[in-house]
């Protein structure tokens, strides 16, 4: 029998599909865009309106933590020290101190308080070693005055209470001579009180107000101790230290974790099912190719449109980091999902083109 061109092609074509209906395993797979970020990052920032804040996001699970906010009373100059030796560009370990902020008002405050704890306690120390003449003096002098002043307003209240019993003068009037004759009865009284006290050696209640201020002065300064030890600002853990460049956002500095690195890849809503059976992602860079295994971690909630067509945001993460894939590079990839037959290849790429 003899086979003409025309004959060839039919068979070639009976072949093909044939084939197509054939069970072989074929591993689904289509190119994407993806972009890189680290596991986690902390940055340093400018508020918006005054101080400066820091932050972790974590970008596996797209959840912010160890939030802290330095704010500063108004008035106040506060200024950021970054440390003179610390090294960019490489590797720090948690805990490590990055910069610190310097209060005046809380350096003021500080020393204002202590200034007023040491007067206290030389105050105390006079009063505890009997060196109080002077203060006996001044009591005694304080209460020959208002014994003067007491005698005055004794005269003046018999003098405007015979007027007030002869209705010359209104009960108004007589009303402020009233008064000021028991003022003057309430500050003799203390005054005799006071000088008896330092003449008698009476002295624990006069001490024991010194001791309760002192501590007063002591907790204040303690609690602004505490205050100024949180402007001293550490990385919450180990990474890769760097000047933030979003300078337009206020950015200072970050730590990034590069121990691994979460995948950002908008895919096609047709396609979005087929990632929960992810089998590898392979890089292409200009300059190698990089085959990476990754987890599939999930989706985004929202649904982004691009080109009039509808994209979900999945996130996958490798398990470590690899030399010439860094984060924010932008990349093309090939994205392995499970084994499928030939005519489900086909379908599945022939839903996406339409």
């Amino acid at each position: 029998m003899h086979f003409n061109r025309r004959h060839i092609l039919i068979l070639i074509l009976i072949l093909i599909i044939l084939s197509i209906f054939l069970p072989i395993p074929v591993r689904y797979n289509f190119i994407a865009s993806a972009k890189i970020y680290p596991l986690k990052e902390w940055k340093l920032s400018r508020g918006t309106d005054e101080g400066f804040y820091s932050q972790t996001y974590n970008y596996e699970n797209d959840a912010l933590s160890d939030f802290k906010q330095y704010r500063f009373e108004r008035g106040d100059i506060a200024e950021l020290m970054i440390r003179k030796d610390i090294k960019f560009d490489e590797m720090i370990h948690a805990s490590d101190t990055v910069a610190w902020i310097e209060s005046f008002f809380i350096q003021n405050e500080i020393t204002r308080l202590s200034n007023l704890r040491d007067v206290e306690i030389a105050n105390m120390h006079v009063l505890a070693t009997g060196e109080k003449q002077s203060l006996i003096d001044q009591a005694q002098r304080e209460y020959n005055y208002a014994m003067q002043e007491l005698d005055l307003q004794k005269k003046n209240f018999a003098r405007q209470e015979k007027l007030y019993k002869d209705s010359v003068i209104t009960p108004a009037d007589f009303d402020i001579y009233e008064n000021s004759l028991k003022l003057a009865e309430i500050n003799t009284q203390v005054s005799y009180n006071a000088l008896l006290s330092l003449t008698t050696g009476e002295k624990d209640p006069v001490l024991e107000m010194s001791l309760k201020q002192i501590e007063s002065y002591n907790k204040e300064i303690q609690r602004l101790e505490k205050q100024r030890a949180q402007y001293t600002i550490t990385t919450p853990f180990d990474g890769f230290l760097t000047y933030d460049p979003d300078q337009a956002l206020g950015g200072i500095l970050k730590v990034s974790d590069n121990n691994g690195l979460v995948l950002k890849i908008p895919v096609p809503y047709q396609q979005a099912s087929y990632l929960n059976k992810l089998h590898a992602v392979e890089f292409s860079t200009p300059d190698n190719k990089i085959k990476l295994n990754a987890s599939f971690k999930g989706f985004e909630e929202n649904v982004s449109l691009i080109q009039s067509q509808q994209f979900v945001i999945a996130k996958a993460v490798t398990d470590k980091s690899t030399t010439g894939l860094y984060p924010g590079m932008v990349v093309r990839c090939r994205i392995y999902c499970e084994k499928v037959s030939l005519l489900e290849y086909l379908k599945r790429n022939f839903s996406v083109s339409f």
